[in-house]
């Protein structure tokens, strides 16, 4: 046992290395996360906002204290007039589509009744007992959809209600801690070094690099894909006439972000709602819509994604998925995250080797 790992010593290594980095990540997420999400999300922001910090310092000749003020006040002020300006659009859409609810539900109060009488007919062909079974109010699925939907919306409601002091709470934690982590970069993470065992910084100097230009390409690349989709889903929208193409082009955009909806989860029902109406123009236009959305993704996500992150798309979404059962809704960030860690671990030690000069063959 003991001549097996000095033979295979870097490659378990390695393996040990990933593994545990896994466990702790499974662990931090499941327990941890929720009290030190204001200080990574602070982190995140010091990490974007360092290069404008360090354009101020040099180019202006500002301190790193001030530095930090202005590229805060610039975030801040930034992400202000960019929600104002996104929310005001959405909200004027959606009002507008609110307003025209009482029109559509009445449409398909049409719709419903016009499907109760094909069931009806359909209903004669079947035998009386299980007619019988099949007209029990208690089987009904209106009362049972009903009542879940309305018990999820009523707890839905009151868990955003109940959490906007602490979203509150969270978002100004980000923020001064942003401002402490700008500040006081190099002596935390020359505290951190410190601290941390010779073999764990090293390999994490290496690792760091490679780990955020993998990050900042695979979210680079997800906005990329959404910002394509969007653009596609609302022009799309604007040519069959639909007056609320921006608010329900950004909606279909972020749903199909999601490994395990995609923009057909609306396109589709939607189309087929407007053939039953008779609106077969409209249904047409949001089939085609929906195809080049698909053979769009089909196409481009691919390179995107492997160029943007280096690893194969169906490493990708095997990741996400993995994540996904793990974490949950995180998980879909994180399960890519931890493979994009584990490739920058390998793809150091490999420097390693080339600087040292140890042949690959003997790693």
């Amino acid at each position: 046992m003991t001549n097996f790992y000095a033979r295979h010593k870097s490659a378990l290594d390695k393996l040990i290395f990933a593994a545990a980095l896994v466990i702790f990540v499974y662990i931090f997420i499941s327990y941890c996360f929720s009290l030190f999400a204001p200080f990574i999300a602070g982190f995140i922001f010091s990490i974007i906002l360092e290069p404008l910090l360090r354009m101020l310092t040099k180019r202006f000749k500002m301190g790193r204290t001030a530095a930090s003020v202005v590229c805060l006040v610039i975030l801040m002020l930034s992400m202000g007039v960019l929600s104002a300006t996104i929310v005001s659009k959405i909200f004027t859409e959606a009002k507008s589509f609110l307003y025209s609810v009482p029109s559509l539900m009445e449409d398909m109060q049409d719709v419903i009744e016009e499907s109760k009488k094909n069931l009806s007919n359909i209903l004669t062909l079947i035998p009386e007992s299980m007619r019988d079974a099949l007209s029990n109010p208690s089987l009904s699925l209106v009362p049972l959809v009903t009542s879940t939907l309305g018990a999820g919306v009523k707890s839905g409601s009151w868990n955003v209600v109940s959490n906007i002091p602490g979203i509150v709470v969270g978002f100004v934690l980000s923020i001064v801690s942003a401002f402490f982590f700008m500040k006081d970069r190099k002596q935390i993470f020359a505290f951190a070094s410190e601290k941390s065992p010779k073999w764990l910084s090293e390999r994490l100097a290496l690792v760091r690099k490679g780990m955020a230009y993998a990050l900042y390409g695979y979210f680079k690349a997800e906005l990329i894909m959404m910002s394509i989709t969007a653009c596609i889903v609302i022009i799309g929208l604007l040519i069959i006439k639909y007056p609320y193409a921006l608010f329900v082009g950004l909606l279909i955009s972020v749903i199909d972000a999601l490994p395990i909806f995609g923009s057909g989860m609306i396109l589709w029902p939607w189309a087929i709602i407007n053939f039953i109406n008779g609106n077969y123009s409209t249904g047409i236009g949001l089939l085609l819509i929906y195809g080049v959305v698909l053979i769009t993704r089909q196409t481009l996500e691919p390179r995107i994604l492997g160029s943007q992150i280096g690893i194969h798309p169906l490493l990708t979404l095997m990741s996400m998925y993995i994540g996904l059962k793990l974490f949950g809704v995180l998980g879909i960030i994180i399960g890519p995250a931890i493979v994009i860690t584990i490739k920058a671990i390998y793809e150091s030690q490999a420097k390693v080797r080339q600087e040292v000069g140890i042949p690959a063959e003997n790693a």
